[in-house]
């Protein structure tokens, strides 16, 4: 039977190399996509084989396995998996599947028995250079909201994060709580992780911003870069300053502008609709789909 782990701040530096190895472009093989959302959905981890395996208790499907990622066998882990859910008495399902990983999991195991598709959940992928000035008419929204904050808010700075801005990155957060309040217990959920996360900043490898006007904090930006892709795990902004969000996009995309990244990974809308238009006004390249997939 496999032994599984909970996701420690110390946990993540043994299983990066295994998630610097994935190639699917989610954001559920990322360390910040795996360490915030560790307990809400019940996410374990092994290694087995050379690969990681992460187990969860996915939405209203119980106990899933993540698609095995590294440098080992992929079906040698997948057999352990198999093997583990039968002593386990459990049935063997997979979540967070895109299409890759479905062809994956069907190579090695069979045609599976049903596969369920989750839009919600489904990944914003964008090309890098979407967000180096928005260029091109089918930026023109996204651009015209830059520069209406830059007409508003001509002296406007912006500072990368380092340690010396982890607090009052925090305090940004901590300050201004009512603005980010939602009601869904997800909202809540990816908040207080969003501040919790932060006192992890250096040693989770991950890079930042804070963008300023006259002085205030009005945005902050979080993520990590992993392979060709820039993750973003956090982007809160006062909505009080038109054009603050794709601003910090913009901004945050330069800081992190590297020959070695191609895509921009923004993450899900999870239902939101508000939410949706403003990730699809950013045009994206791919929505990864994401599917729960069983097997008998």
């Amino acid at each position: 039977m496999l032994e599984y782990k909970p996701f420690t701040d110390q946990a993540m530096a043994e299983i990066r190399p295994l998630l610097d190895l994935q190639s699917f472009r989610t954001c559920d093989y990322t360390v910040g996509g795996l360490y915030m959302w560790r307990e809400y959905f019940r996410q374990y981890y092994t290694v087995t084989d050379g690969m990681l395996v992460c187990s969860a208790e996915y939405l209203d499907k119980g106990v899933c396995f993540s698609v095995p990622v590294g440098g080992g066998s992929m079906e040698k882990a997948l057999g352990s998996i198999r093997r583990d859910c039968a002593e386990r008495g459990i049935p063997l399902r997979f979540c967070c599947v895109t299409e890759e990983g479905k062809k994956l999991l069907t190579d090695v195991l069979g045609e599976p028995e049903e596969v369920t598709e989750y839009r919600n959940w489904a990944d914003y992928l964008y090309p890098y250079e979407n967000f180096l000035g928005y260029r091109g008419k089918k930026l023109v929204t996204p651009r015209n909201h830059c520069n209406r904050f830059m007409r508003d808010n001509p002296q406007y700075v912006y500072m990368p994060v380092d340690a010396s801005l982890i607090g009052e990155a925090k305090a940004f957060l901590l300050g201004n709580a009512p603005a980010f309040d939602k009601e869904a217990p997800l909202a809540k959920e990816e908040f207080k992780r969003a501040v919790e996360v932060l006192d992890h900043f250096v040693s989770f490898g991950f890079t930042g911003g804070l963008l300023y006007v006259d002085g205030r904090p009005v945005g902050l930006s979080i993520g990590e870069a992993v392979g060709d892709t820039l993750y973003v795990h956090i982007e809160k902004a006062l909505t009080e300053y038109s054009g603050v969000y794709p601003m910090l996009a913009s901004l945050y995309a330069k800081q992190n502008a590297d020959e070695k990244l191609r895509f921009i990974n923004r993450e899900d809308d999870s239902g939101d609709e508000g939410l949706r238009r403003s990730k699809m006004e950013y045009r994206p390249c791919e929505i990864i789909n994401k599917y729960v997939v069983s097997f008998g």
